[in-house]
């Protein structure tokens, strides 16, 4: 397996997770940085407000005392340093009687308070002050703004930390699939996967496991099927060219029976190829199928005739249930032709002499079913779901069964383009049923 050279999805997930809290911290800290401003800006005005308004109370009652003018200006003086700005007092007429404090030339904005001075009901004086923006506040914000940031980077490390914790967490089962992929790529065919608690992992390991059972299960079947292939190639090839150099040595005669026996090696080497053939044949019927109305009965009275033969050779007997004239399917008539007789020679295979085999069809709503159901001893509980399998016998048809193991194959395959199924509807001591489901035309019935 080609390892990959690019960053690792842990890191890429957390680099991106990491990112989205930078910059969500950063938007976060813009905010609460310009509410804080401006509402410290507000409560710094209103004391500033409150500052002049208390001035101006005293100034009037100096005035209304007859305290001496320096006892007013100190108030003005230190009005002026505590608001940082100047401090200017005008009389009713608008004339400046005086100014105190110098004006914030160095500030890049200033903003205009003021208060009257009334004595006795009636205004006096008005104390107007040149207020720099933002002087009071600076210092806060600007401890403000370092808190801010210290707890920023802190969380943004902390958060960073989580983020490889949880991405490295959450793509743990990608990393263990990717080991059994490598370990199955290697050749350990038993590599599996475990996945995580979360749906998705655990689809996928699913997923995997499945793949990996099933190229296990077929390279099982595989070697299986070389050793039998060989050994059904080898006999007859073995038993063939002993008969014919035994005919050449002189050691047999060269007579009709002789003859006869080399004839049936030859035949059933040949058997084996032709069957090769057609599972080749098959595996081509999507792109060959011509699909087309197909009346059922002509079809099983076709090939119960073609195996009149067979049957009579196995001394079994072959009965076809009536079927009416008008039940007709959706198919490939020489594929489905096919199908059928392979799954009828596989019953007669698998039927003692003396026995029968059953072979029947009815209408099922908008499908046809068919049956050919025999009379042999089953199938074992373990080989149902492999007997459609290509190349798949049991111990015990190696012992005792003719044929390569792809006869029920073939029918598979050959079904499929007309959307036909087959399946083992029923088997056991007394014998098999297999069903073959086809689209119906003409109705539901």
């Amino acid at each position: 397996m080609k390892t990959g050279t690019g960053m690792p999805l842990a890191v890429r997930l957390a680099l991106v997770m990491s990112g989205v809290t930078l910059v969500v911290l950063l938007g976060a800290g813009a905010v609460v940085n310009r509410v804080v401003s401006r509402s410290f800006e507000e409560v710094v005005t209103t004391h500033q407000q409150e500052q002049i308004d208390a001035a101006a109370d005293a100034l009037a009652e100096l005035i209304s005392q007859g305290s001496s003018l320096r006892e007013a200006r100190g108030i003005l003086e230190r009005l002026s340093h505590s608001l940082g700005g100047q401090v200017t007092v005008q009389g009713p007429a608008g004339t400046e009687i005086g100014h105190f404090g110098r004006p914030s030339l160095g500030s890049p904005a200033t903003h205009g308070i003021d208060a009257s001075v009334v004595v006795r009901g009636q205004e006096v004086a008005t104390i107007s002050a040149v207020v720099p923006l933002g002087a009071p506040q600076q210092p806060f914000l600007q401890v403000f703004n370092l808190a801010l940031l210290v707890a920023g980077l802190v969380s943004l490390a902390v958060i960073a930390a989580l983020a490889v914790w949880v991405a490295r967490r959450q793509t743990r089962p990608l990393r263990d699939v990717a080991a059994a992929a490598s370990r199955l790529e290697g050749g350990d065919l038993s590599a599996r996967a475990t996945g995580g608690g979360d749906r998705e992992s655990a689809e996928l390991a699913g997923a995997f496991n499945g793949m990996a059972s099933r190229l296990e299960q077929t390279e099982m079947l595989r070697r299986r099927a070389a050793s039998d292939m060989a050994h059904d190639l080898a006999t007859p090839a073995t038993v063939l060219e002993g008969q014919l150099q035994a005919m050449i040595d002189g050691v047999l005669p060269k007579n009709r029976a002789n003859l006869e026996a080399a004839r049936a090696s030859a035949a059933a080497l040949g058997s084996v190829i032709v069957q090769l053939g057609e599972l080749t044949s098959a595996e081509a019927a999507p792109l060959q199928a011509h699909l087309e109305p197909v009346a059922v009965a002509p079809l099983l009275a076709e090939a119960a005739a073609a195996l009149d033969g067979l049957y009579r050779e196995r001394e079994v007997t072959l009965s076809v249930d009536a079927v009416p004239a008008d039940l007709v399917v959706l198919a490939d008539a020489s594929h489905l032709g096919r199908a059928l007789r392979n799954v009828m020679t596989n019953a007669a295979q698998h039927t003692p002499a003396g026995r029968s085999v059953r072979v029947s069809a009815i209408a099922a709503g908008d499908r046809v079913e068919m049956r050919v159901v025999d009379q042999g001893p089953g199938i074992p509980a373990e080989d149902v779901p492999h007997v459609f399998e290509r190349f798949y016998r049991s111990d015990l048809s190696r012992s005792g069964r003719p044929g390569t193991g792809i006869g029920l194959t073939i029918a598979r395959e050959l079904l499929t383009p007309s959307g036909g199924v087959i399946a083992v509807e029923e088997t056991g001591p007394g014998g098999t049923a297999l069903l073959l489901d086809l689209p119906r035309m003409g109705g539901t019935g």
